[in-house]
């Protein structure tokens, strides 16, 4: 594809480059490079600026019909593109979530198991003994805590 558009595009830039000398050398060098209707029906070079002006609309013309094309042909790519994602959406990627939510519950749900069977009794546990040993605390230190009372007064 790219060797055609470099086989079009030089074809385009020496046909102008053509009409470009023969304008140079017909206008200001007085010379003809240009056939001069030998054949009847031949062609000849345009000679005024109206000619030039239809020739640029048909150049122009066929520009303006290949963009479109073009663009005609990106959106059918564009809408196979996105046809095409959706399906591997739907294929790969639910699922994937899908997976991805059932591990998030399971992961849920051993935390939870953990946190009752686990450490809820090691927290009861650590409480009964805190609070055992700020009862003895409190009984050992009773007698210091009213010898201080008393001294303090």
């Amino acid at each position: 594809m790219r060797f055609a558009i470099t086989v079009v595009s030089a074809a385009i830039l020496l046909f102008l480059l053509y009409l470009f000398a023969g304008w140079i050398v017909d206008g200001y060098l007085g010379g003809n490079i240009f056939p001069d209707r030998l054949v009847p029906g031949s062609w000849a070079a345009p000679n005024s600026w109206s000619e030039w002006r239809d020739i640029i609309i048909v150049i122009m013309g066929i520009f303006w019909m290949l963009s479109g094309v073009l663009t005609v042909v990106l959106l059918v790519a564009l809408v196979f593109l996105v046809i095409t994602l959706r399906g591997v959406m739907k294929e790969n990627v639910v699922p994937a979530i899908d997976s991805l939510k059932e591990s998030l519950d399971n992961v849920r749900g051993t935390t939870e198991m953990v946190g009752e069977s686990i450490v809820s009794p090691i927290v009861r546990i650590y409480s009964v003994v805190s609070g055992v040993r700020s009862a003895l605390g409190a009984v050992t230190n009773l007698p210091d805590f009213v010898r201080n009372r008393r001294k303090k007064k």
